[in-house]
């Protein structure tokens, strides 16, 4: 089951913005398009049961990158306050349609691809350069800008950066199988069976999956298919996909070309980074002539609408992958003359009868493009049970309280990433490949193998604490501009209702400052994680004050009154590796990394 979204009425308020409507919903959240002194933000709330470190991490990453190309930060707090059950990002709002939306629509030419792809490229170089993977490069992570087409890469809740812990126990890291690069596939194969293997994957990972989405944007197909799992993933490993511009003919052999070494079966053979891509797609747009003006796909009209026979409409669409795929908008049907005698009436219109014959072909046609755009619409659940092990989801948290009302689970796994809503579903080619589960064998058996490991550990151990890690970019400078001082210690709380014994998880965490910091008023709240090993550690990394200002921030929880060091004390009644009791008031210490 998937966990309850927050499903809000227009006018609410979260943390200073106020709510106008959803934009889109996911397998973890949900994202609004709210104001705030007459500016739009995207506004998107993950349910902290079961996000767990991942809203921090997505954080943590976007403070790292500022580029026009990657959708911006613009804060982070916990929501609602007192009792929080959503981590809240607060995002830029880009105003217009995901990449492949925008492709069906537009049918867009090659030098329009060309810039977009390059904008992704941009956005990548400087991801990489910051130490950061997406790690879910895809269509639906792209958005296209409708005011002057510029494309912005987004959602980064699955990335990863040097020195991030894993999310996963798995042995491929979170992602979308249909994007995955061979060596990952390798990996995969020849680790299946070892306890404790893990595929780190690399920018290599990343270039391979824009590879695909530039194929995709020039053919309208994926390089890649296959009757079962075991097809597909073999595929991936050694077939040399088809050149774009044999695929279809209106592909300038130059973009061709710098697809197609995006697709290098291995690392060392791939276009060697983000960086020479961009070169890549620079060079060969200035050598663009007329012919890169032409759209990429056959255009809906009058002629693709009532007019092919029975057999020649069921011989184009059986034998699709070997026709350009139409794109763009449809051109309307026109009303069909009434026979004579037929009536209308306001709900209905009487048309001339078909044949049983014909009405079978359309109706067959018709329900397996349905199950086409309902596959299209799952995505893989890149969650801490994940697909690779086809492990059930553990039931979520509690309902969410009146202001958030919890909506019923009735969807399988859906990926983290949060998907744009669009007025109507948007046509999609019947070449498209819907995206696989890819839940094999191998699969399993990878689950099984992790299984008997664990049964195989031993019992009970000293965790040890956590191990070093950097602050949050801009977090000492933010800390020093209000007058923090690093090294010394305040007074913080879980809530203001006394001190007293309470039970804490380990996940994201939300203090109170209980005097006043610098220039900011007790009250103030900060974020971050607890972490629960022999103690129970605590790294704050962002602030926001109760006017909403908020701001990176980089504060080591210690015990209050206590002088063992970092954590608090763990009290007896709890001995889970995951779960603690611990005192309601601590000390924070202001801290250039964490130790």
């Amino acid at each position: 089951m998937r966990p309850p979204p927050a499903i809000l009425s227009p006018g609410v308020q979260v943390l200073g913005y106020t709510v106008e409507r959803q934009l889109g919903q996911g397998g973890f959240g949900t994202v609004y398009l709210a104001r705030n002194a007459g500016q739009p933000f995207a506004l998107k709330l993950l349910h902290l049961p079961r996000v767990g470190e991942r809203a921090e991490r997505e954080v943590s990453i976007l403070l790292k990158l500022r580029h026009p190309n990657v959708v911006g930060l613009q804060g982070y707090g916990l929501w609602p306050p007192g009792e929080p059950r959503f981590a809240v990002i607060v995002m830029e709002y880009v105003d217009g349609r995901r990449l492949d939306v925008w492709a069906d629509e537009e049918n867009p030419t090659a030098r329009q691809v060309a810039h977009g792809v390059l904008d992704v490229a941009r956005a990548l170089a400087t991801t990489h350069a910051a130490g950061v993977l997406h790690r879910d490069v895809k269509e639906a992570n792209v958005m296209v800008r409708a005011s002057d087409g510029l494309a912005k890469l987004l959602d980064f809740g699955i990335g990863d950066y040097t020195g991030a812990r894993g999310l996963t126990a798995d042995i491929l890291p979170p992602g979308t199988p249909e994007y995955r690069a061979p060596e990952a596939w390798r990996y995969f194969r020849q680790h299946a069976r070892v306890p404790g293997a893990r595929y780190v994957a690399g920018t290599p990972d990343d270039l391979w999956a824009l590879g695909i989405v530039l194929y995709w944007l020039l053919t309208g197909r994926k390089p890649f298919d296959g009757a079962s799992d075991t097809e597909f993933i073999e595929a991936v490993i050694t077939q040399t996909p088809s050149p774009p511009c044999e695929v279809n003919e209106r592909v300038p052999r130059a973009l061709s070309d710098v697809c197609l070494r995006l697709l290098e079966k291995t690392p060392e053979a791939r276009t060697p980074s983000a960086l020479a891509v961009v070169a890549e797609l620079e060079e060969v747009l200035r050598g663009a002539d007329a012919a890169w003006d032409v759209p990429l796909c056959d255009a809906f009209g009058e002629d693709t609408a009532t007019t092919e026979s029975e057999q020649d409409s069921f011989e184009k669409w059986r034998n699709r992958p070997r026709h350009r795929p139409r794109r763009g908008m449809r051109a309307p049907l026109e009303a069909s003359p009434l026979p004579a005698g037929a009536t209308t009436t306001p709900e209905t219109t009487v048309k001339p009868r078909r044949s049983l014959r014909a009405w079978a072909v359309v109706m067959t046609i018709l329900a397996l493009i349905t199950v086409g755009v309902l596959l299209l619409r799952q995505e893989v659940a890149p969650t801490d049970k994940s697909p690779q092990s086809e492990r059930a989801a553990v039931p979520s948290g509690p309902e969410a309280t009146a202001a958030a009302v919890a909506l019923p689970a009735t969807l399988q796994e859906v990926a983290a990433t949060v998907t744009t809503q669009t007025p109507e579903t948007p046509f999609l080619p019947l070449s498209s490949k819907p995206v696989r589960k890819v839940r094999s064998v191998m699969t399993r058996a990878a689950g099984a193998a992790a299984c008997t490991a664990l049964m195989a550990c031993p019992g009970s151990q000293v965790r040890p604490p956590p191990p070093p890690e950097p602050c949050p970019v801009g977090a000492v400078k933010a800390m020093t501009d209000r007058g923090i001082e690093m090294g010394d210690k305040y007074i913080a709380a879980f809530d203001f209702t006394g001190a007293r014994i309470m039970s804490v998880s380990e996940g994201p965490a939300q203090f109170l400052l209980a005097e006043d910091v610098g220039d900011l008023p007790g009250g103030t709240a900060v974020s971050g994680r607890l972490i629960v090993r022999d103690r129970v550690y605590g790294r704050l990394t962002w602030a926001t004050t109760k006017q909403g200002d908020s701001f990176p921030v980089c504060l080591e929880v210690y015990e209050e009154g206590g002088s063992r060091g970092r954590g608090m004390l763990r009290e007896p009644g709890d001995d889970s590796p995951s779960s603690a009791r611990v005192f309601t008031t601590v000390r924070v210490k202001a801290v250039r990394e964490f130790e």
